[in-house]
């Protein structure tokens, strides 16, 4: 006897239409970090002669080292490709060696750098500073090399680049002694312990096993605002996760931030279906329910428009990630203004959209979070998931 099946209801067949759309968005996110990866492509000749301007032509002489020759045709020099990770991923440059090990030149070929804080770097003396450094000094920000305040990765970035290309000249070419490499040194300060313990707190708050649950919020959003915002410039960012959506994964021990922050996350939702940074301490979470709490904002319902301002969110984040897939360039799309407000760096549209936020957090609680904020969708998708799992893991139990 055929069994009747009960019809579905109106929000289950959305969250129905939900799911189908999410798994087609998936798709293709995943075919634009296979194309982003084929297209992906430099014409070095430009940078070569950027790098050493007074050699008359180059040949490849070694997997990314070229001879600058004079005009006689002799070896006058070499340039090489140097690579290492910087904020938003890899930075590739052309370095110009002299016969003596030394630095003579300097040309960024590719970076997946968020462009003010590259800008700051480029209008400081930071590159012509490298300038005359042999190939056997330690190559260390703030040893040195003095680095670029606010700029740290992109600094740290470059000064590497330079260091691993010099390097390469030297014991590939030249036949120098090339000098013991240094181990990285795990960098767990302030931030990191901050982070530990907010994530403590937060998780603590959560299962109410510490009385004033609201008063104890507050103490992690100001810590979170002040510490990771405003004094570290910190907050987690779309272009962050498209870093590692591109496989672009820092050195562990200078980057242990952010494994934490992500790995914390990720752990949390796994286990309790929470988002700890977001409801706790998310720094520009925190500005926003300041100025609410001065403004005496509230929640306030679009009402019929609520559907489809969540999926203008939706598609903007979408759109976003896609590109930056396709370009192999994290930041490329970014438009939060965190850095605006922690850093005090961005366009002016940028600015305008800070103080507009700014403006209507005062009236409507959180704004930024429920109406633009990319990382929401990407919670709301691994909620999904999350669920989904849930419902079909009974069934593959009964079936194994």
């Amino acid at each position: 006897m055929q069994k009747n099946i009960p019809a579905l209801t109106s929000a289950q067949k959305t969250q129905r239409l939900e799911r189908y759309m999410g798994i087609f968005a998936l798709v293709i996110l995943v075919a634009a970090w296979f194309i982003g990866g084929a297209l992906e492509s430099s014409a070095v000749s430009i940078y070569l002669k950027e790098a050493y301007p007074e050699a008359n032509s180059f040949q490849e002489v070694a997997n990314g080292i070229y001879a600058a020759l004079n005009s006689q045709g002799r070896t006058a020099g070499y340039v090489a490709l140097g690579e290492a990770t910087g904020y938003g991923g890899p930075m590739r440059m052309a370095v110009a060696v002299d016969l003596q090990g030394e630095v003579i030149g300097l040309a960024i070929i590719e970076h997946k750098e968020t462009a003010f804080y590259l800008d700051r770097v480029l209008k400081t003396s930071f590159m012509e500073d490298l300038l005359g450094k042999k190939y056997d000094q330690p190559f260390e920000l703030g040893n040195d090399v003095d680095g670029v305040t606010s700029a740290t990765y992109s600094s740290t970035a470059i000064v590497n680049s330079v260091k691993e290309a010099a390097r390469q000249v030297a014991t590939s070419q030249l036949g120098l002694p090339l000098p013991p490499e240094s181990t990285p040194k795990i960098v767990f300060g302030l931030p990191e312990v901050m982070l530990i313990a907010l994530f403590g707190v937060g998780y603590l708050g959560r299962k109410r096993v510490i009385k004033k649950t609201k008063v104890l919020r507050w103490v992690t959003m100001l810590t979170g605002m002040v510490v990771l915002g405003f004094i570290y410039n910190r907050p987690l960012t779309l272009s962050r996760i498209n870093m590692f959506l591109l496989g672009y994964f820092p050195e562990w021990q200078t980057s242990l931030y952010w494994y934490l922050l992500i790995g914390g996350i990720i752990f949390v939702f796994t286990a309790d279906n929470r988002n700890p940074y977001c409801e706790w301490f998310c720094p520009f979470g925190a500005v926003q329910e300041c100025m609410g709490a001065l403004g005496g904002a509230k929640v306030r319902s679009p009402g019929k428009y609520r559907a489809l301002l969540k999926w203008i969110q939706r598609i903007l984040a979408w759109g976003a990630i896609l590109i930056a897939l396709l370009y192999r360039n994290p930041g490329v799309t970014s438009f939060e203004v965190f850095g605006t407000l922690f850093g005090f760096l961005g366009s002016n549209a940028q600015f305008i959209l800070l103080g507009i936020v700014l403006v209507v957090s005062l009236f409507i609680r959180r704004p930024w979070c429920t109406y633009l904020c990319p990382l929401h969708p990407v919670d709301e998708f691994i909620r999904m998931i999350r669920r989904w799992v849930i419902r079909l893991w009974p069934i593959k139990k009964e079936n194994h």
